[in-house]
Parts: structure tokens; C-alpha cells; sequence
């Protein structure tokens, strides 16, 4: 421990410019008791929190890509040896095994391994998450993860079921339902008096975007006043151009880059929806129920997620029945005030964050 006492640990959160594990982790830090605790983030290089982080009084360390296995491994051994941390929290779920073995070997008694997300058969590289997911179980002295989904994949039923659970938590004074904020926001975005229906996430496999594309195409032929707004970027970002000229709807499909300020975007939304293949748990989702926005989401999503039961699931091998049920849901009364349920259900960054703290002291008897 250094030598202002406070309880430094190292959050392994890899791939900073993905977002989601990166940004719940961070939300963690602004909340948490920064005269008691410092987290130091390490990632794959340079990202646009890199700078909030260290304002916050934390450090961002680069790594080599976990699965450059031996440099990476070799590196965080160091980068603990040097830096004595209370403990190692690391997020990258099957791949955490890295940086838990970095840590064992760097001799950090408090090792954390932490389930964010599941898999699919359908995704490619499904049968070696399926492999590591049993080394993960190695190297770590406590588990946790965001969704009791997330915890049995990656952890086995029973384990899974014991592991600590920490939910995705948000800041509810940052997200809350204003009519007047949606309306200046779609005049901001040119889509006064249109029928928005919003997606943030990643470009990616997991986020499914071209079914996404091909749903709004259905529903755009039927409801003339749609747009789709789409918050990220990523990989398939050129594929879901192409997709976008091939049914002409350069007009109606809106790209936007992530911001800090997401909720900005919600406010435009009308309807959210989240077509993915697998998740641990959407923090996206959280958030559009704490906007008062309906949400259409997977049925791979896990149901933890439907805090306001104001959530339709619907499974994804029809683009048709997705294209109908927008339409159905945009037509229904949209406003709701899901706060409390939220707070009920333990969504509240300000209490989340406190039992972080206590599963932290809890570990090791911190003083």
C-alpha cells in the first residue's frame, strides 16, 4: 500500500475504446471514496478517459494485448510487483486468466475476477471462450460479475450463484425523463415530430447492428416518419454503410459517435432497442428505462434487465417481427418514471458504489 494509505488496485479493463466495461468501471471510480480507494486502469492503449481518470487521481498504465500472451503476461507481472496493490480486479471475463496469472505471480494476495459478458454458438470464437472460461476459475481469491447470466456462464451454476453480484449501476441524476430536453434535442438533430428509434453500441458481432438495419428498412416502408439513430462505431461500420445505400435510407439511418454525455442521445429516442447475440448485462438498457424510454431488446438478453417491466424481448431469426413490434411500440404511450424500481433493484450508482467499497474491505480486512 502506498504511502498516503490509501488502497490501490489495478482495474484491467483491456480494450478502452469498446466503452462498455471501461465506462461501468470508471462510473464506479467517480462515485466510489477516492480518500480511501485509487484505481489505476490498465488498457491497451491511449482512449478518450484516459484524461477524466487521472483528474479523478488514478493512473492509466498501457499493456500488450492479453493475447499476446507472454509480453502481456510479463509486463503486468511487473507493473504489480512495482506498484504493491491491495488487489487486481480484472474485466476481461474468460480472458481474465492473464491477468490474474500476471498477478499470482507478482504475488497480489486479493485477485478478482470479474463476468461481463456471456457468448453464442453463433459467434466465431465461441468454442476457445468456452475453453478459457475454465482456466479463468484458476487464478482468481474472489468472483463477481454483473448478471447472475454472466456469473453461471463463466463461473459454473454453483460458484456462479456465490459470486458477487455488482450490478451496472448509473448515475439517476444524470439519467431521468425531460420532455423538454427530448424535444430540443431532436430539433438539435433535425428530427422534430419524427418517430426516433435509437441503438447505442459497437459496431460489432455481438451488437447484431445489419439485423437492426434490416428491421428499421421494413419498418420504414410502413411508417414514413421513422428514423433510426445509431450511437458508435466499430468494425462492421462498413458493412452497415453499405447495407444502409442498399435500401436507400441515407435519409432515415442517423450515424453519431459516442459521447460522454449519452444521455443526450436517449432524450432524441423514442424507442430503444438492442438487437445483440449475447451480453452480461446492458448498462445501455439501465440507462433508456431511467430515461422513461420503452426498450425492444433481445430475448438473448438476460430478463435481470427489465427493471421497469417496460421491456419487450424478442427473439432475432425475423427481421419482420422485429419491424412490426417497433411499430407497435411506437405507437403506445411511452412515458414512464421507472426511478424507484431502479433504485429497488439496485441500479443506483451511489449505492452500488458502497458495496463495492465493503466487498473490497471485505477481502482483506483493509484498514
Amino acid at each position: 500500500m502506498n504511502t498516503n494509505r490509501k488502497i490501490k488496485i489495478a482495474q484491467v479493463v483491456g480494450n478502452s475504446r469498446a466503452g462498455g466495461v471501461i465506462s461501468c468501471v470508471l462510473n464506479f471510480y467517480r462515485n466510489i471514496d477516492r480518500t480511501l480507494f485509487q484505481f489505476d486502469f490498465y488498457t491497451y492503449g491511449p482512449s478518450r478517459y484516459d484524461k477524466e481518470i487521472i483528474e479523478l487521481g488514478g493512473r492509466v498504465f498501457y499493456i500488450p494485448d492479453v493475447l499476446s500472451f507472454f509480453k502481456s503476461v510479463s509486463a503486468m507481472k511487473a507493473h504489480f510487483k512495482r506498484e504493491g496493490y491491495y488487489a487486481v480486479h480484472a474485466h476481461l471475463t474468460s480472458l481474465s486468466f492473464v491477468p490474474l496469472l500476471a498477478a499470482k505471480l507478482a504475488h497480489v494476495k486479493l485477485r478478482i475476477c470479474h463476468a461481463h459478458s456471456t457468448s453464442h454458438k453463433s459467434e466465431k470464437v465461441w468454442l476457445v471462450k468456452n475453453t478459457l472460461k475454465h482456466v479463468s476459475k484458476l487464478y482468481p481469491t474472489a468472483l463477481a460479475g454483473c448478471s447472475k447470466l454472466s456469473n453461471c456462464w463463466l463461473y459454473g451454476k454453483r460458484k456462479g450463484e456465490e459470486a458477487f453480484l455488482l450490478h451496472n449501476a448509473i448515475d439517476l441524476t444524470r439519467f431521468k425523463h425531460d420532455a423538454q430536453k427530448s424535444e430540443a434535442m431532436k430539433e438539435s438533430l433535425g428530427l422534430a415530430g419524427k418517430h426516433v428509434v435509437g441503438c447505442i453500441g459497437r459496431f460489432e458481432f455481438q451488437k447484431n447492428m445489419p439485423f437492426l438495419i434490416d428491421a428499421f428498412a421494413s419498418l420504414a416502408l410502413e411508417d414514413s416518419e421513422a428514423h433510426l439513430v445509431l450511437v458508435g462505431s466499430g468494425r462492421e461500420e462498413k458493412s452497415i454503410l453499405a447495407k444502409i445505400a442498399h435500401y436507400g435510407l441515407q435519409e432515415r439511418v442517423h450515424i453519431l459517435r459516442d459521447i460522454k454525455e449519452v444521455e443526450n442521445y436517449f432524450a432524441a429516442f423514442d424507442l430503444f432497442v438492442l438487437p445483440s447475440r449475447f451480453e452480461g448485462l446492458p448498462l445501455v438498457a439501465i440507462e433508456a428505462q431511467a430515461m422513461g424510454i420503452p426498450c425492444l431488446l433481445s430475448d438473448l438478453i438476460t430478463d435481470e434487465v427489465n427493471v421497469s417491466e417496460k421491456c419487450e424481448f424478442l427473439s432475432i431469426d425475423s427481421f419482420g417481427a422485429w419491424a412490426e413490434k417497433m411499430r407497435d411500440m411506437l405507437r403506445e404511450d411511452k412515458v414512464y418514471d421507472a426511478t424507484e424500481k431502479i433504485v429497488q433493484a439496485g441500479y443506483d450508482i451511489t449505492r452500488e458504489s458502497k458495496r463495492l467499497e465493503s466487498f473490497y474491505l471485505s477481502l482483506g480486512g483493509a484498514k
